[in-house]
């Protein structure tokens, strides 16, 4: 038998490609189950961690349903309760992104969102954000002794009337001690500021014990940390230098490490094979003409990297697309896209670019789009990867490759092992990257909730 099968067990709600779960694995939770909507994502899960995937609407797939499967298959006995139900029930209202885009919809009228007469959109106007209540189902069904579920930071700001919704979320979890808390997933190994809110239920029966919010790391890993060997040169001032030259910190060695040997391994005890030299997944999308000449003027404001007489990059301040566009139009951009054979323009108020094939781009407007185009920083946290990299990466620009970051830059700032490997097409990898959880922060979670499982149990 599996030793993660003889572990505390658990169930994956809204479990996407599996960040989750395989950190509750790692922790030494035994997955029994998992529902996940989306197709792709769901056959990552199962082609990762294990054919327990339901890939159904949970909304439709009631608990009793997946209780009387387990049952059937044996994976539970009658009137067992497991140890933890845990999961990120998707409120895109939450978000600073989903709360832009749905005011624009409600303002805009627009979509579902027409008869909708206050253009500032409340919690209750998305059924999206009520998904957290099918949470609620599955957790007085199962009655686990745990549950941790994961949300958007920006929930904690958000109310009702008068009342806070992280309130009535807590609430709506009769019989539990509820508690919540925002985590940085920067603070526990993960090389991303990621800032979420986390709720820890206990059942009420359970002896009184503190609520097991790991204890957080000071340390940070940065950007360069986390990449450094995917990277094989880069540009520098005197030419292409070998990245290996680039002295790194012990842990961002031992993280590096624990990416490419942390072994993902399905219930059925395959092995998955991502390992290799040849990472999986290391793709992005290609850059237009115009963009890769507007790349080279985007600056992330670190310092420069040296090694003995060797500069690798130049410190220079920060410059986001706002700051070079329109300002630099005349005495930079238009010299630099001519080098590049393209042609620009100015016409009625609109700047335009074309290439000699005759393909014409309008520049983004710089007030509507000041971000349109970042670059991250090598000595910080990544930013927090996004499911819109799905749409474009322009906001996550390689810290020094004119191009956006690959699907596997992206699953190493999650902290997904190599070995971890997705499916589908690339806008739907990014997708599953962006919305899952950061396994390391999932392990974290699940090495305190399994002591106090221990401690109960013990009492």
């Amino acid at each position: 038998m599996d030793a993660a099968e003889i572990g505390p067990k658990a169930i994956d709600l809204f479990a996407g490609p599996g960040g989750l779960s395989l950190g509750l694995k790692s922790a030494g939770f035994n997955i029994i189950a998992a529902v996940e909507l989306d197709s792709d994502a769901g056959n990552t899960y199962r082609n990762n961690i294990g054919n327990h995937t339901e890939i159904k609407d949970i909304t439709k797939f009631k608990a009793k349903i997946l209780r009387e499967k387990l049952i059937q298959s044996g994976k539970l006995n009658v009137d067992e309760r497991i140890s933890l139900i845990a999961g990120g029930p998707p409120c895109p209202g939450f978000s600073l992104i989903g709360r832009s885009k749905i005011s624009d919809l409600i303002k805009n009228k627009k979509g579902q969102y027409k008869q909708q007469k206050e253009w500032r959109h409340r919690f209750i106007d998305d059924p999206r954000n009520k998904l957290f209540l099918d949470f609620v189902k599955y957790v007085k069904e199962f009655t686990p002794d745990y549950f941790l579920m994961e949300n958007v930071s920006g929930m904690s700001s958000y109310q009702i009337k008068e009342d806070p919704i992280v309130d009535i979320i807590k609430k709506k979890f009769r019989g539990y001690n509820v508690e919540e808390k925002i985590l940085n997933a920067a603070d526990y190994g993960v090389p991303q500021n990621r800032n979420r809110i986390i709720f820890l239920g206990s059942r009420k029966d359970l002896i009184k014990c503190n609520f097991p919010f790991p204890s957080y790391k000071n340390n940070h890993l940065n950007s360069l940390d986390a990449i450094q060997d995917l990277i094989h040169t880069i540009p520098s001032e005197d030419g292409i230098v070998n990245v290996k030259h680039i002295s790194s910190s012990s842990r961002g060695g031992l993280f590096r490490r624990r990416m490419r040997d942390w072994q993902c391994v399905r219930e059925d005890s395959k092995v998955v094979s991502g390992s290799s030299s040849e990472k999986t997944s290391h793709w992005t999308r290609k850059v237009n003409d115009r963009d890769q000449v507007l790349f080279k003027f985007i600056k992330s404001g670190s310092p420069s990297i040296s090694r003995g007489k060797i500069s690798f990059t130049s410190s220079q301040p920060k410059q986001i697309y706002g700051d070079i566009f329109p300002k630099m139009w005349s005495s930079d951009l238009v010299p630099k896209f001519r080098e590049n054979q393209l042609k620009a323009w100015k016409r009625n108020g609109r700047f335009y670019v074309a290439n000699k094939q005759g393909r014409r781009w309008l520049m983004y407007p710089s007030g509507q789009f000041k971000d349109k185009m970042r670059r991250i920083r090598w000595d910080c946290p990544s930013p927090t990867v996004v499911a819109h990299l799905a749409k474009d990466g322009y906001m996550f620009i390689h810290p020094f490759f004119d191009r956006t970051i690959t699907v596997r830059e992206a699953a190493r700032f999650q902290s997904f092992p190599d070995s971890f490997e997705f499916t589908g097409s690339m806008t739907s990898q990014f997708r599953q990257v962006g919305n899952a959880v950061p396994p390391l922060l999932a392990e974290a979670l699940g090495k305190e909730i399994i002591k106090s499982i221990v401690k109960n149990n013990d009492s």
